[in-house]
């Protein structure tokens, strides 16, 4: 079993604590989250009825989420790919970081 060094680096949404080697490739610029956090952030799951045109559904669902690369409530979506999974293209109305956005779609 790999013993693995702590930092005193914590993820700032969930608290885990990085590794040394995992705070070790840390940007400067980029905030502590671990992966899964970003994960969460970056994927929506929605229930859409139809009545409303999908892009704009989306566009409501998904405004004001918290960005991965500065913690503000400022996501705004820029358009949607389509797929089997719908894919968006975000943007930080705050740092201007783009993300892209996995979005699971119930038809209801």
């Amino acid at each position: 079993m790999l013993n693995m060094e702590k930092s005193n680096v914590f993820c700032l949404v969930c608290n885990h604590q990085f590794s040394e080697c995992d705070a070790g490739v840390i940007e400067e610029w980029e905030l502590p989250i671990c992966d899964p956090c970003i994960d969460d952030m970056c994927t929506f799951k929605v229930k859409y009825d139809g009545s409303r045109d999908l892009l704009e559904f989306l566009t409501e669902e998904i405004k004001g989420s918290k960005c991965a690369g500065c913690l503000k409530s400022a996501i705004e979506l820029q358009g949607i790919r389509y797929g089997s999974t719908v894919w968006g293209d975000g943007k930080c109305g705050e740092c201007e970081q783009g993300w892209s956005l996995e979005i699971h779609i119930e038809f209801v």
